[in-house]
């Protein structure tokens, strides 16, 4: 089963972006901040970070994608990395592309458009995750 790291402040846009991606069977860890995420991330096998570009604390999402893509372990530099945002400022995509984000979301986004998001990067196709 693919396990996917959300790092995302609130509870509710945790559960949502939970009950998005139920439909493709996958497993779930959570983080509140960054710091919290990064520690995950290097203890736990993940196989997909989702993160708020807007995070609490020292770390936003940006300096989280950086720090992903100058860790020491092979195995989490190259994680697939999603960074979510509902901000509209224009120069947003690019911030989180420079950093190393395999791909930039703006919020809101549908359950359809989140779940092909999250089935490229995990490299599952429709069949696997209905059921079929």
């Amino acid at each position: 089963m693919k396990r996917v790291l959300l790092v995302e402040d609130s509870n509710t846009i945790r559960h949502i972006l939970k009950v998005y991606l139920m439909r493709l069977k996958l497993d779930f860890l959570e983080a509140e901040k960054a710091d919290h995420g990064l520690r995950l991330l290097i203890t736990q096998p993940v196989d997909l970070v989702i993160a708020d570009f807007n995070l609490p604390g020292s770390m936003d999402g940006v300096e989280l994608v950086r720090r992903i893509r100058a860790s020491e372990f092979t195995r989490v530099r190259q994680v697939p990395i999603v960074l979510l945002t509902g901000g509209k400022a224009p120069d947003l995509e690019a911030k989180a592309l420079e950093a190393g984000a395999s791909e930039f979301v703006r919020k809101p986004i549908s359950i359809d458009a989140l779940a092909a998001v999250a089935r490229r990067h995990l490299a599952l196709n429709e069949a696997d995750t209905l059921g079929v």
